[in-house]
């Protein structure tokens, strides 16, 4: 199957097909013109990706194997690189879109091109931090804002804060999932397809198109480095997962979630986004408690085996079965979320309640595997 994958046949037949999609073809349908961005950003990352590696090889942009690691070979680690031209030049060729559409893929393009630097020449923790406040900034000013509080100066303020505690919290509780193959985007893909489902549902053209495009990109991306049986060909790298995560953030919060109430608008992509933010809460209090992180600089630079998938697999899980089940969770809870938009309020404190409750035991079975792997 991988060979006929890596034959440059397959590559360049995707690339042509990709263009194909590209083009701002007259399509009607909200659905038709959405799976039109969803193939061509599949496609052409497909196509992308020996090039990207190419490029990755020649710049020694390498991710070398050590005790943290669980690759034994130096793999290539700006994979996602791939994944930002792939989407960015389908959406280039489709753009007549809203404003706050034009804030998240700009955003997203400058959190990416600071972690491609940074997978190359590696920035300081302070420097990648400026970069996503920048980066937030720009939302602000596109008007992608999580809004709830009242029309002030103090509370268009506390909005302003909350958007940038969840962008940038988001971005890095899903850079910090990115450490066995397939994961990262894999859950990428679920994730999107899950907010893809609801603005097409609730007619959002324009989430709906950055969903699906982000999406394709994503399960094309698998190809590459989705590989249990063989060595992986290439990683998301930083530049892919902080692009991802970023994107998926700014959708959420883009997103019109709920008109009903406030809880009911934000518990939906609280449930999607479950799994990460369990996953960036749990580790948090961990090292803290065990004396591995004392400030920002350090949770943001630490890298430890100590995250839910490295838990799966201290459980016996292969890597495979580990995403698996990763993405199964994450899928249960958005489903329950697409359920809670439409539900009644009573409904929607019971799924939040009933996630509350998993990821409880869920901590339980973290912390018994910690203990049961304690010397």
């Amino acid at each position: 199957m991988f060979s006929f994958l890596d034959h440059t046949l397959t590559r360049w037949l995707a690339f042509f097909l990709g263009i194909f999609f590209v083009v701002p073809w007259q399509v009607h349908g909200l659905l038709t013109h959405s799976s039109f961005l969803f193939f061509a950003s599949l496609l052409l990352t497909f196509a992308l990706m020996p090039l990207i590696i190419a490029f990755a090889k020649h710049i020694d942009a390498l991710d070398y194997p050590d005790i943290r690691r669980v690759h034994a070979q130096p793999t290539p680690r700006i994979g996602g690189l791939g994944v930002i031209i792939a989407i960015n030049a389908t959406l280039l060729f489709n753009f007549d879109y809203s404003l706050a559409f034009k804030g998240v893929v700009i955003s997203a393009l400058i959190v990416g091109l600071i972690s491609f630097w940074d997978d190359v020449k590696e920035l300081s923790a302070s420097i990648k931090l400026l970069g996503q406040i920048f980066a937030v900034a720009v939302l602000i000013y596109c008007d992608v804002v999580i809004q709830f509080a009242p029309d002030t100066w103090w509370g268009d303020l506390l909005e302003y804060a909350l958007t940038a505690f969840w962008m940038i919290g988001i971005t890095n509780a899903f850079n910090f999932l990115d450490g066995i193959n397939g994961l990262a985007a894999s859950l990428a893909a679920a994730t999107c397809l899950l907010m893809g489902a609801l603005a097409w549902h609730t007619d959002q053209p324009y989430m709906l198109f950055l969903c699906l495009s982000v999406a394709g990109a994503a399960l094309a991306f698998l190809a590459d480095n989705a590989r249990y049986l063989t060595q992986a060909r290439t990683f998301l790298g930083d530049v892919g997962s902080t692009y991802l995560g970023w994107i998926m953030g700014a959708v959420a919060v883009m997103g019109d979630w709920s008109g009903d109430s406030t809880i009911k608008a934000y518990a939906a992509p609280l449930l999607i986004f479950s799994v990460m933010i369990f996953d960036i809460i749990y580790t948090s209090i961990s090292r803290v408690a065990r004396g591995d992180v004392h400030n920002l600089k350090e949770w943001i630079e630490y890298v430890g085996k100590d995250h839910l998938h490295h838990r799966l697999m201290d459980l016996g899980c292969t890597q495979a079965q580990a995403v698996i089940i990763i993405v199964g969770f994450s899928s249960l809870m958005g489903l329950a979320a697409l359920v809670l938009i439409k539900s009644s309020m009573l409904s929607v404190w019971l799924l939040l309640g009933q996630a509350i409750l998993f990821y409880g035991l869920l901590s339980f079975f973290m912390l018994r595997v910690t203990k049961d792997n304690q010397p």
